[in-house]
């Protein structure tokens, strides 16, 4: 008997950058919706399951530009001592951007960086992750 074999390719058509801070995740929200003139909004939390530890619930914010037509989405990345992305201990939070040829992302990076409560800000390769497939849980 034949096997059929399936070749799944994921795409990740989004910027990701890290963020690095120890202030509240709507206080970061706030101050991000100030810098980029955005109006993101609570949305219902992120689940992950893990084996052994249970479920960890990440906080996620969501804006849909239309002028800009891409979809901004902050989520946190340590919650409760689990980590959306364990590769990457060192962000405390993520913003995903779709990758539209509106959005510049030396532009948002630089942007990032002069927001006083984040600490660090960095972009972050996507391929190089092995557990990226975690990110598509925020779309």
């Amino acid at each position: 008997m034949a096997k059929l074999v399936l070749d799944i390719i994921e795409e990740y058509p989004f910027l990701l950058f890290g963020i690095s801070s120890t202030a509240s995740d709507y206080r970061i929200c706030w101050s991000l919706n100030k810098a980029l003139t955005l109006s993101m909004k609570r949305e219902k939390s992120v689940e992950l399951f893990k084996k052994g530890s249970g479920v960890s619930e990440h906080c996620l914010y969501t804006y849909a530009s239309e002028l800009e037509q891409a979809t901004y989405r902050f989520v946190e990345n340590k919650a409760g001592g689990s980590l959306l992305l364990s590769e990457i201990p060192k962000a405390d939070y993520f913003l995903m951007v779709d990758d539209s040829p509106a959005v510049d992302s030396n532009e948002l990076l630089r942007k990032l960086r002069a927001i006083k409560i984040i600490r660090m800000a960095f972009p972050v390769n996507i391929e190089s992750l092995k557990m990226k497939q975690n990110l598509l849980l925020t779309t």
